[in-house]
């Protein structure tokens, strides 16, 4: 099957996180800066979410924690519980369940931002160390000048 890369305005939008270590967290960070609501369901909360803003609920999941989620992750270490996320979730609701990816209806790619320009990476699941291993190399091509470079042309396309 093929994937649709898209780019989403996650602004005011209600994002669920369930779970509260490591790779919970890198999902928090990478949806940090989209202004999104982000709530994180776990009875533990990995001490790196201190440097973000996100609403805790201190609890184990339950399938009313994730209504009107735009977007949910599944993110535990217990399999049975990312199950429970993946099978509580409305038709209209996008979720990644971390650890199966057949039971997910979206992936996060690798991501290289420098200011407005964004790289996106996916091997499509098939590897996500590839997709790191890109990602690193694309860091090394598009340096932080990039950031400069996309405001300049951000700006003479407003002057149109």
């Amino acid at each position: 099957m093929k994937l649709y890369p898209i780019m989403l305005k996650l602004a005011g939008k209600k994002v669920a996180i369930v779970g509260g270590g490591a790779i919970a967290y890198r999902k928090a960070a990478g949806l940090a800066e989209t202004g999104a609501d982000i709530v994180v369901i776990s009875p533990q909360l990995h001490e790196s979410f201190a440097a973000l803003s996100v609403s805790w609920r201190n609890k184990r999941f339950e399938p009313e924690d994730i209504t009107g989620a735009h977007l949910v992750f599944a993110a535990t270490d217990d399999a049975a519980v990312n199950r429970q996320v993946a099978e509580a979730a409305a038709d209209w609701q996008w979720v990644d369940v971390t650890s199966e990816q057949e039971l997910s209806a979206f992936y996060v790619p690798a991501v290289v931002r420098r200011g407005d320009l964004v790289l996106a990476v996916s091997t499509s699941g098939a590897s996500p160390a590839l997709a790191k291993r890109v990602k690193q190399e694309l860091e090394q091509q598009y340096g932080e000048e990039y950031v400069q470079i996309v405001q300049h042309y951000k700006h003479e396309r407003k002057k149109r």
